[in-house]
């Protein structure tokens, strides 16, 4: 028992999940990145003069944008989820419920998958000073949401050829869902400057040949392709088996969560939604009732240790 609780407490330290075995050589991430930020700059240059349309934005984000802009410009670093505005937005950080979500993801599936899920591409320069617990408890996080889907769906991840995210953070999920399954091409709907950073991440995860943005010049090798949304009405051809979204779409406009809607989830036959009541588009209880009216089979579980938040699962 007392070599029980050893082992757990170097599970909650991180210890046990970053190391050599899985990370990116340094010298590799840190040209990667460096690339990746320059070329990420380049393209926001050539599109920032397309007004993102405002019925997209929340007005509490648009300072966020502003002070995050001024980084991404001028400050950008390897270990940037440890700026204010990324870490605060981007990464979860309850630590409580990371011990909850920690031990069911540890019950559900062997140590040594869940170590190479959560470290496979990261570089130690990512993983520096406070970067390290955050990127363990965020992508525990994302873990436990594919590991809910899979037991409640019946459905496994590692079945799933092609995924589209509204909302991507950083690009976390990307990676955690590619290193889980047989992901070939995972797609991340985002405004501009979120999308950018997701370029730099993942490029800097994979290889910047493995990562484009959704202007045309995508390569048949691309792994993560990312698109830009400037406004609502937007046409797009992307097209995914299985559509994530976790909070983002909740905490969307009442336009953004229309478009997705015209845009019928993406031709997507499977949903991993997670949203918080006391903010979302949409009214009480609409969303499942019309999924189910159109006959998807819905699932919908209330997330305990998140009050007030909610997991839905659909399949079709």
């Amino acid at each position: 028992m007392k070599h029980f609780f050893s082992q757990l407490g170097s599970i909650f330290t991180g210890q046990d999940f970053f190391s050599g075995q899985y990370l990116c050589d340094l010298p590799v991430a840190t040209a990667r990145f460096s690339l990746a930020l320059n070329q990420a700059r380049e393209f926001y240059a050539t599109q920032k003069h397309i007004k993102i349309a405002p019925d997209l934005i929340h007005e509490s984000w648009l300072q966020n944008i502003t002070e995050l802009e001024s980084y991404f410009a001028g400050q950008m670093s390897e270990d940037f989820i440890a700026n204010k505005v990324i870490n605060g937005t981007m990464v979860f950080t309850n630590r409580e419920a990371h011990k909850l979500e920690l031990k069911n993801v540890s019950d559900a599936f062997d140590k040594k998958l869940i170590k190479e899920i959560i470290s496979k591409g990261l570089n130690s320069a990512f993983l520096s000073g406070k970067s390290r617990r955050s990127t363990l408890i965020n992508s525990v996080h994302h873990l436990h949401h594919l590991m809910r889907f899979e037991q409640l769906t019946g459905k496994k991840v590692s079945s799933i050829e092609s995924v589209i995210e509204f909302g991507g953070g950083y690009g976390n999920m990307a990676r955690i869902v590619q290193n889980a399954g047989a992901c070939k091409t995972y797609s991340i709907v985002d405004l501009l400057l979120f999308s950018c950073i997701q370029y730099v991440f993942l490029s800097t995860i994979v290889g910047n040949e493995h990562v484009a943005f959704d202007d045309g010049s995508q390569q048949k090798n691309t792994k993560f392709l990312l698109h830009p949304l400037f406004h609502a009405d937007a046409p797009t051809t992307l097209h995914g088996e299985l559509f994530i979204s976790t909070w983002a779409l909740s905490e969307s406009t009442r336009a953004a969560y229309e478009w997705v809607l015209s845009c019928n989830w993406f031709g997507a036959n499977s949903l991993l939604l997670a949203y918080n009541e006391h903010w979302k588009p949409w009214p009480e209880n609409t969303l499942e009732e019309s999924l189910s009216g159109d006959g998807w089979r819905v699932v919908k579980e209330a997330i305990t240790f998140l009050p007030g938040s909610f997991y839905l699962f659909a399949t079709r």
